[in-house]
């Protein structure tokens, strides 16, 4: 059993360096939250409360602290008065909503403003000092006059007097509302120092795909009792030697009902040349990499076979032909897709709906073309694929060679079809051209080379407006990890929008940029209308990506009966305690907005948010925010905004 580590609060968000991500879209919003540790690789929620978690690649999870609207505070001082024994009391109050009479409100601003932690006592002339490490109020040498306990501000800013000897002290607000880390798991507890994947079922366990020193992937559980994580081994694969372009990145996902771990174990080659060197000269794929194994989530130390006989009697493999499937993700029907990056030469990276049993084709074939290495007539000077520069073709890999193996199937499951209008480059193999496939009227096998997609999320509960509602999202990491994109002028490192159509045994897509700008953006999660994407480069920010978001049911009547104008009804019912409907009536096409507020004036709830037709509509609130978290009982406020015109009325939580 180990204990989950104290609390340690760092990278307050106080502005990033390097990445400037940008909304491609009037109606998509971008907002930096914080700057993630070095080497984050992943991010996922808690389905209990959508709190979010990262893991680095060195094993340490942090539970990632996003001050919401609604618990964001303003200015807000204690103020300290003794008494004839020279004891304390002390109250606190906001200038939002009045000052106390004869409170120097604007000389304990100006102390504020310049983050006075030194301030004279007049009555007894004696300096005061404010510790912000640890809060303690104290006179020289270390007399303590005050702590946190007394005060009860846990971010101060600052100290003053005032002329009768009262003791002010100031909010820190930037500070105080401030997102940041939590450290929860090191490596020293579950014993991975190379990690690579991870998820949380829906009772907050947590899973860790990654590598061990001896080339060897593991899968290990943490279940959460209150502080505590008990870490088990799931499942560990035999040794798997490496090989001469190897890629060993366990991602994993969870199946909807948490009954299975999906794994993802990479190639050991750029495109199935031959190791040779090591124990294993003369050896391509094994059965061990380029595949994706399943395994019972609730399994104890199980082992995946090396020996393919053994391997297909384990019932563990689940599909075969991966080059580096990094990311895998359900989508809202129970399909599961797979992100998956090509090899040096400039085919085309993937996107693949995983069923079972099928081979997606890695060494043979990918982007839907096949390997120029496998026929014996091979000619890498006149291969014009090889037109840009890069590791594999710098040392040797691509060569003549006559002992390729037959593909192991008849035929190959297709990745999914791209129709544009981004993403979709490629290069000619018959001039060396490249080209863009939805200009020409065609169509790419997934992505355009070298985009290396990763960060797929999808709309599982159909929240986003119509446009968006029930698709994909997929990031591309391109440029930021290598150049071999440059060459296809394709902009990349960033969010592409995948409106996914099932088309007889296979999907098709419209693929569209929607936010650009990223520095290495490398993992996703979605709660809500707001994706959150980190990035392993520049600043490491983290980013919220906020989508239109709509529940809101156009009312059916009589055909050409439009709204005249705008209008807010009173909801219904009202008090409610579970949920209550908002009629509105928009009377012309354009953005709108319809926001619950507390009675404080912060916003709790986005319940519209996007463009809307001319009509009559509903929506309801379930008595949650914008996290997904239940709010108190009490009087809140909505408010439709449309352009120049703006509503509220008042309604009842009763609990």
């Amino acid at each position: 059993m180990r204990k989950i580590i104290g609390i340690v609060l760092i990278g307050w968000t106080l502005g990033t360096v390097g990445a400037d991500p940008r909304p491609l879209r009037d109606d998509v919003q971008v907002r930096h939250v914080l700057d993630v540790s070095r080497r984050t690789m992943r991010i996922a929620k808690d389905p209990r409360d959508n709190s979010l978690y990262t893991l680095t690649a060195t094993g340490t999870i942090y539970r990632i602290q996003i001050k919401g609207e609604g618990e964001r505070v303003g200015e807000t001082i204690a103020r300290g008065v003794r008494n004839a024994e020279g004891a304390w009391t002390w109250t606190q109050f906001r200038p939002a909503k009045g000052v106390p009479a004869g409170v120097p409100i604007d000389e304990i601003r100006a102390a504020a403003e310049a983050a006075a932690t030194r301030a004279t006592d007049p009555i007894e002339d004696q300096i005061h000092v404010l510790d912000t490490r640890n809060n303690r109020i104290i006179t020289p040498p270390n007399k303590e006059v005050a702590n946190l306990d007394d005060y009860g501000i846990a971010f101060p800013r600052a100290i003053y007097f005032d002329a009768e000897g009262a003791l002010y002290v100031v909010l820190d607000v930037e500070a105080a509302n401030a997102s940041g880390e939590e450290r929860i798991a090191t490596s020293a507890d579950h014993k991975l120092n190379d990690t690579q994947g991870f998820d949380i079922a829906a009772d907050g366990t947590f899973y860790i795909g990654g590598n061990s020193g001896n080339k060897v992937i593991n899968v290990v559980r943490g279940v959460r009792d209150g502080d505590s994580i008990e870490w088990a081994t799931v499942a560990r694969t035999e040794r798997i030697p490496p090989g001469t372009k190897n890629h060993p990145h366990p991602a994993i996902v969870l199946s909807p009902d948490d009954r299975f771990v999906y794994i993802n174990s990479g190639s050991r080659t750029d495109h199935g040349e031959l190791s040779e060197e090591g124990a294993f000269a003369g050896a391509r794929e094994l059965p061990l990499s380029s595949a994706i194994f399943r395994v019972p989530a609730d399994g104890e130390d199980l082992l995946i076979p090396a020996a393919e006989e053994a391997l297909q009697a384990s019932g563990f493999l689940y599909a075969d032909g991966f080059r580096n499937a990094f990311d895998m993700a359900f989508a809202a029907n129970g399909d599961l897709f797979a992100a998956d990056n090509g090899p040096d030469s400039d085919m085309a990276d993937e996107v693949c709906w995983v069923r079972q049993g099928l081979h997606y084709g890695f060494p043979w074939r990918m982007g839907a073309m096949d390997t120029a290495q496998r026929f014996p007539d091979y000619d890498p000077a006149a291969d014009l694929l090889l037109l840009t520069r890069s590791d594999a073709r710098d040392r040797g890999l691509f060569y003549n060679d006559p002992t390729y193996p037959p593909p192991p199937v008849e035929r190959f499951a297709d990745p999914v079809l791209n129709l544009g209008p981004d993403a979709d480059r490629y290069r000619d193999p018959s001039t060396g051209e490249v080209r863009d496939a939805s200009d020409e009227g065609g169509a790419a096998y997934t992505f355009t080379p070298h985009s290396s997609p990763l960060g797929l999320v999808f709309d599982v509960e159909k929240v986003l407006a119509p446009e968006f509602r029930g698709d994909g999202f997929v990031l591309r990491i391109g440029g930021d990890c290598c150049n071999l994109i440059n060459p296809f002028n394709d902009p990349d490192e960033d969010l592409i929008h995948m409106d996914l159509e099932k088309v007889g045994d296979n999907y098709q897509a419209r693929m569209t940029r929607i936010v650009e700008g990223f520095s290495g953006p490398i993992d996703a999660e979605i709660i809500g209308n707001k994706i959150y994407v980190i990035e392993w480069s520049g600043g490491r920010g983290l980013w919220e990506i906020t989508l239109p978001g709509s529940s809101a049911t156009a009312v059916e009547e009589e055909s050409g009966s439009v709204p005249e104008g705008y209008a807010l009804a009173q909801n219904y019912p009202n008090p409610f305690n579970s949920n209550t409907t908002i009629a509105y009536e928009v009377g012309g096409e354009g953005l709108v907005e319809l926001a619950v507020y507390n009675a404080a004036g912060q916003k709790i709830r986005d319940l519209v948010q996007g463009r809307l037709a001319a009509g009559r509509y509903e929506v309801q609130w379930d008595g949650r925010d914008d996290r997904g978290r239940a709010v108190a009982s009490g009087t809140y406020i909505y408010q439709l905004t449309a352009g120049n015109y703006q509503e509220s009325w008042t309604l009842t939580l009763l609990k």
